[in-house]
């Protein structure tokens, strides 16, 4: 029974994630490369000078990609959160991990990326 437990409930995980992949599709590929850097530390706040580093995405490109992802709705809840200003190194997001399920948007990320290359 645990194993049909659990494919069920996989089953279920995917279904709540649809809404979420017509989303992926239309994002960009800075867009990608942010939410990815950010679902590697989903319970984490970062600044916009990390992600610059971290993605290469340019610091100018930085505020229209975040901006987006920050108006982003995933069944009624923001996919990232806005967490104030770092008096040097800017505006402050977090991944809203309850929104989306990390493992299979981190699956789902990575292999639009590739496409990309």
């Amino acid at each position: 029974m645990d194993l049909l437990h659990n494919i069920e409930y996989i089953d279920i995980i995917e279904c709540m994630e649809k809404p979420f992949d017509k989303q992926l599709g239309k994002m960009s590929r800075n867009q990608l490369l942010v939410l990815r850097y950010m679902l590697g530390r989903a319970d984490t706040i970062v600044t916009t000078m990390d992600i610059a580093k971290k993605t290469g995405v340019v610091e100018k490109q930085l505020g229209g990609v975040l901006s987006a992802l920050s108006r982003k709705q995933v069944e009624n809840m923001c996919l990232v959160e806005i967490m104030g200003r770092d008096a040097t190194n800017g505006l402050r997001y977090k991944l809203n991990s309850k929104a989306i399920t990390v493992l299979l948007a981190d699956k789902q990320v990575r292999s639009l990326l590739l496409s990309y290359k």
